[in-house]
């Protein structure tokens, strides 16, 4: 597999060379319409101009499909790194480099961006780029098609050696015209010829064809040329052996401008290469085509060419026609063919064929439209401002700095959004919810008299500095009158040290008015604590002296504040390994000592150690079990049978197995002993024997148990309720 492309490295085909010789194609007057745009305001040479841009696409290609990054990929020139080029060449110039000392500037600078380009591939960089919110690339995508639109308008206005409108200067603006409308409409006509082959044929048909008509001849600034030979190609590598003097050279800001080239290379690249992804179902490696693009740069500035990207257009081409692993350098190596070929068919094409060329993919392929429609649009209206920000700062200002105020509103709109969104999934007290410890009547009744003296939040989100005041306030009241907190933090993903502040703040609270908060399924990430423990029981925050109680599940938190507001209403239950008589237990607890005497010798008694099963589910079972000592938690297995939820957990005094008791068969659930249990066993064959000899006493017996099977479903009513919300 060559950098983690689907399906691995597959051997050249057809398609392939299809695929790139039409994606060339395509590239052929976009890539001279861009290197013309680039150097026509610096330079009076159009051919070499054009050649540049057809330079950097071929090596662009070739070196990017060398990659093999991403499957169909085809990069050349772009609007984007046009506009930054020119933005760093009309530096360059305000600094005072002229003439060969400017293009060899130009040239190192694109080739600064090239290794910075392939350093952010090697350092795996490319991920981060790629997270660059949509609103700030729709922005300064924006931004760029204007910037791209004006240059071409001032192209065409006011060409130099043009005569006036009226002496035939309207042609090249008609030409233009031609050209955009052929590039639109002629797909429909022509479905199998790409837009700009046709609308390249077309406007410089019809540019002829006007200068014919007109007469007076063609002005020499109205074409291209015909390009210039191997031979007479201006280097790079030319320019600075030329004899190019390197002092007084804006470094810092040439710097800049390479960092701020490579970003947007990369940016432009990997947007291109997601929709190659989607279109050949692969997936592409960022690193790998980073460093691809870097070394085609290096070699289109050693060459003369300039900067570019993937391009979306020819990629898709390319893919349409079957190119796949191949394309790319298919496409470079028949861009250098028809460079090495064709180069005396420039001669005839006209300059504003280009600039219409140009124009059409500013307003139609990069213009963002919907932009106005974000704004009409409330819920996304201040995405649209942002979009609009970044297209006014990269208009009137600077292209990477529009980006960069772009990033950061954006992240000041996440902030702002997450302080906003409720920290709070749902508030709940004893009213609402106990934990799934049996309680005795009396412990129930007090319980329910006081629901607001326990009070639980399930939070969610993240806890960080823009949430903790909204979660305070929300908490406010509670922190004033709840005796016990709890905070369940299971969906809970991250949080902050201020939130871990803020936790201590109202643990303080709590504590001076003798409360208490306390936490359930701390999240991993609270990585500034200590963990003492392997089921956490307590926690040490960011102070030493704080302690806070925390709790694998909000039931054992639960079952604890439970216990302590019991104890604090005066109700001392005994301890779970203090024997129980039977007939202080629940299921007899409405008898009088002669019944229970009666009834005692009915039961059988059993003693289960830690950890042992009373029953398993599935087992056949007609047993009812009374517990008079320990502890037993009835659990229900799920998924693979390794798992199990905890139903309940009973206490002396308590019944389980009750449902087999009355119809025997499988059982439903598991019941097993957490300390050393001892019970009392009252089998349904025996039950029966009882109401044979003793009706009246069986029928109160079966009563009693019907009671607390109604509460024990009313119970389960209310914590189905409670998971369905």
């Amino acid at each position: 597999m060559i950098g983690g492309l689907t399906g691995g490295l597959a051997r050249p085909r057809a398609g392939d060379a299809w695929g790139g010789l039409a994606a060339a194609m395509l590239l052929l007057p976009q890539a001279m319409a861009f290197g013309i745009a680039l150097w026509s305001p610096w330079t009076h040479d159009t051919a070499g101009a054009a050649l540049s841009g057809l330079v950097a696409a071929v090596c662009l290609c070739l070196a990017s499909g060398a990659a093999f990054g991403t499957r169909g990929l085809v990069s050349a020139p772009t609007g984007p790194t046009l506009v930054l080029l020119s933005g760093a060449m009309a530096m360059l110039h305000a600094s005072g480099l002229v003439g060969d000392a400017l293009a060899a500037a130009t040239m190192l600078t694109v080739a600064l961006a090239g290794v910075m380009q392939a350093a952010i591939g090697l350092l795996g960089w490319g991920r981060l780029i790629k997270f660059i919110p949509y609103p700030v690339v729709s922005g300064f995508m924006t931004g760029t098609a204007l910037l791209m639109v004006a240059s071409q308008v001032r192209t065409l206005a006011s060409g130099e050696g043009a005569p006036a409108l009226g002496d035939g200067g309207w042609i090249p603006l008609v030409t233009a015209g031609v050209t955009m409308l052929a590039i639109g409409q002629g797909p429909r006509l022509a479905p199998k010829v790409p837009g700009v082959i046709q609308g390249l044929i077309v406007g410089t048909g019809a540019f002829h064809l006007l200068v014919a008509l007109h007469g007076g001849g063609t002005p020499a600034g109205w074409v291209v040329g015909a390009l210039p030979g191997l031979a007479d190609m201006h280097t790079g590598i030319g320019w600075l052996a030329g004899g190019a003097s390197l002092d007084g050279w804006p470094w810092w800001s040439m710097l800049g401008a390479a960092a701020s080239l490579a970003v947007l290379a990369s940016l432009d690249t990997l947007l291109t290469s997601i929709v190659a992804d989607v279109s050949t179902g692969g997936r592409h490696h960022a690193g790998r085509e980073l460093i691809g693009q870097g070394v085609g740069h290096l070699l289109s500035a050693a060459a003369g060419g300039m900067a570019g990207a993937g391009t979306t257009a020819a990629t898709l081409v390319a893919i349409n026609g079957g190119g796949r692993d191949w394309s790319g350098l298919a496409a470079g190596a028949a861009l250098a063919l028809m460079v090495l070929f064709l180069g005396p068919v420039a001669a005839v094409l006209p300059i504003s064929v280009f600039a219409g060329i140009i124009l059409h993919v500013a307003i139609f392929g990069m213009l963002d439209k919907d932009i106005l429609l974000w704004l009409r649009t409330p819920t996304a209206r201040l995405d649209g401002a942002i979009a609009l920000i970044v297209t006014l700062v990269t208009v009137f200002w600077d292209l990477m700095v529009g980006v960069a105020l772009g990033v950061a509103l954006a992240a000041v709109e996440f902030i702002r959004s997450q302080m906003l969104s409720a920290v709070v999934h749902r508030r709940w007290n004893l009213a609402d919810r106990t934990s799934l410890r049996r309680r005795s009547r009396q412990a129930r009744a007090l319980l329910a008299k006081a629901p607001d003296a326990i009070v639980g939040y399930d939070l969610k989100g993240t806890l960080f500095f823009g949430t903790t005041d909204h979660l305070f306030t929300v908490m406010a009241d509670d922190l004033k009158r709840a005796r016990y907190i709890i905070l369940d933090m299971r969906r809970v993903g991250q949080v902050d040290l201020t939130a871990i502040r803020l936790i201590e703040h109202m643990s303080g609270i709590m504590r001076e008015r003798g409360g208490e908060l306390v936490l359930a399924h701390i999240p991993k990430s609270m990585g500034l604590v200590k963990r003492k423990g392997h089921r956490h029981e307590h926690i040490v925050p960011y102070h030493a002296n704080v302690r806070l109680r925390v709790f694998r599940d909000s039931d054992s938190a639960l079952e604890y504040a439970e216990d302590r507001l019991l104890a604090e209403l005066g109700l001392e239950e005994a301890p779970s390994d203090a024997p129980l008589p039977l007939e202080q237990s629940e299921l007899l607890s409405g008898f009088g000592p002669e019944e229970c005497a009666r009834l005692a010798p009915w039961f059988a008694r059993k003693r289960y150690a830690a950890g042992e099963y009373l029953f398993r589910r599935g087992d056949e079972g007609e047993e009812l079990f009374v517990i008079l000592k320990g502890d037993v938690e009835v659990l229900l297995p799920y998924g693979s049978g390794k798992r199990r939820l905890r139903l309940g957990k009973f206490g002396p005094g308590m019944t389980v197995g009750e449902i087999a008791f009355l119809e025997p068969g499988p059982r439903t659930a598991d019941a097993r002993a957490v300390t050393d249990c001892e019970v009392a066993v009252l089998g349904h064959d025996a039950l029966k024997r009882l109401c044979r000899k003793h009706a009246e006493l069986g029928m109160r017996l079966l009563m009693a148990l019907a009671h607390d099977l109604s509460q024990n479903l009313r119970r389960a009513d209310a914590e189905l309720r409670r998971l369905a919300s």
